[in-house]
């Protein structure tokens, strides 16, 4: 064997094992594509919307669990939950956002969900938000943050805090640490 046919047979049988680029092999998506594949949430909050497109993912290996949270934690039925999810343009982020939203304000699931059919996906959450909220309520996003830390340490998930999530989870401590004082 020549010293030219060796590394010809070495390129060949890398080839055919794949371990090289081939002109067959198909081009993986880059992120351009990848981001114009995610859902775009429209919160007003880019943080809460890249929880959400996690929470996609997540909901995606485990459906059930991610049921039962929203259940247990929100309190809509998983078969609602299901439903909602089985219809066009209905993400698990958008379930999460929609029921803790709904606990956030004080009202049902259905009717965050019904307010933003209304709006359609061009008016996003943050419209549902405008037409839901209270004149003099509280930003309801302080109450999902917090909700969103619960559901990842109880799916024993890794979160990244915010600013604005640090300091929620710090008065949290601060009202209970007061609480267990009176």
């Amino acid at each position: 064997m020549s010293r030219t046919t060796l590394p010809i047979l070495l390129l060949a049988a890398c080839l055919g094992m794949g371990v090289l680029p081939t002109a067959h092999a198909q081009a993986s998506p880059g992120p351009a594509s990848e981001a114009s594949e995610r859902p775009h949430y429209d919160t007003g909050d880019a943080w809460l919307d890249r929880q959400l497109a996690d929470i996609d993912r997540y909901a995606s290996t485990y459906p059930e669990t991610f049921a039962a949270e929203v259940e247990r934690y929100a309190g809509a039925s998983r078969a609602y939950v299901r439903g909602l999810l089985a219809q066009p343009g209905w993400n698990a982020g958008d379930a999460w956002y929609a029921c803790f939203l709904a606990r956030a304000l004080q009202s049902d699931c259905r009717s965050v969900v019904r307010a933003r059919a209304r709006l359609g996906r061009q008016g996003g959450w943050t419209g549902v938000v405008a037409e839901l909220r209270a004149e003099n309520a509280a930003d309801p996003h302080y109450a999902l943050r917090l909700s969103m830390a619960d559901s990842y340490r109880r799916w024993g998930r890794d979160l990244q805090p915010d600013a604005a999530l640090r300091r929620a989870l710090q008065q949290r401590e601060r009202e209970f640490v007061e609480s267990g004082r009176q």
